[in-house]
């Protein structure tokens, strides 16, 4: 079945509607990916800063230090002593307040503290959650002044890392049955433009396969061609996008985070694109060789 001249401009516009869906859809896989890589790098900072008291004893650190091995989720632990903390505040003021870096009853009121960092393989989502839980169960314990971990920031990180996955979900929903919608529109012009050769063919009793699969095909080919086209305009969109982030904001060194989604996420496209087209194409053709042809002309 070769379709008509007249045909062709519906099944271009299609292509070009049901490529910018899959445009969409790829675009937001890669922001949420580049997004997380991101926020993963500067989530690697994120610790647990634990303040100890003047009084603490010899006993008292070796018992925290013991906590923190034992703890399912601290990853890593550093012991920054008063002297250490007065030099590294030393130079942070020394040019900025040379008069505060030397004023030595205002340095002695620096506590000792130990910085904690979290398992790598905790996800970043559930960063918060687990410092939070560490910081209570911490707050308790003698020799303990106070514990800080950027709660504000921490908890606006995390709920920025789930907004994302929420968006994602919600976009691929709404592309997918967008693409679905317009796919399954062109196949249904494309059977009503051969409607009179679906009636030959089931009046010479052609089976359901040999009608409906030119139709699975075309719908096939379609999400296809639409799906690897959405892939190379998207893999464009991140090659430009990554040369100015590169150019411009090359201080952020963001473009060493960034990178394109990955190979099976491509072929996962590429392949739903092609059962989107192809079921778009068997809701239309789904009642072929059923009479259905025949009974529209009759109407």
């Amino acid at each position: 079945m070769k379709p008509p001249q007249k045909n062709l401009a519906l099944k271009f516009s299609t292509l070009i509607v049901a490529t910018a869906c899959f445009v969409v859809l790829s675009a937001s896989l890669l922001l949420s990916k580049n997004f997380k890589n991101i926020l993963t790098h500067w989530g690697e900072d994120v610790q647990l800063t634990v303040y100890l008291s003047g009084d603490i004893s010899a006993q008292g650190r070796d018992e925290l230090e013991k906590f923190f091995k034992n703890h399912k989720d601290i990853g890593n632990y550093s012991l920054v002593t008063q002297e250490k903390a007065l030099t590294d505040f030393r130079a942070q003021l020394a040019s900025y307040a040379p008069d505060i870096s030397q004023d030595e009853e205002l340095l002695k009121m620096i506590p000792s503290s130990y910085q904690v960092k979290l398992k790598t393989e905790i996800p970043t989502d559930a960063q918060s959650q687990v410092l939070q839980n560490i910081a209570a169960e911490l707050k308790g314990r003698s020799g303990i002044d106070d514990v800080s971990y950027g709660q504000d920031w921490v908890e606006k990180y995390g709920a920025f890392v789930s907004a994302i996955n929420l968006s994602l979900n919600l976009v691929g929903f709404v592309v997918l049955c967008a693409s679905l919608f317009v796919m399954s529109n062109a196949i249904r012009a494309s059977v009503q433009v051969h409607r009179d050769e679906i009636v030959v063919l089931e009046m010479i009793g052609a089976t359901a396969s040999m009608i409906r699969k030119p139709f699975l095909k075309e719908g096939a080919l379609l999400g296809f061609m639409s799906s690897t086209l959405a892939i190379g305009i998207c893999f464009g969109l991140y090659t430009v996008g990554k040369s100015i982030v590169n150019t411009r904001l090359s201080f952020l060194r963001l473009g060493e985070q960034m990178s394109f989604i990955s190979p099976w996420m491509v072929a996962t496209l590429i392949i739903g694109g092609t059962v989107i087209g192809a079921l778009g194409s068997y809701l239309c053709v789904r009642r072929i060789n059923d009479g259905y042809a025949a009974a529209g002309q009759r109407a």
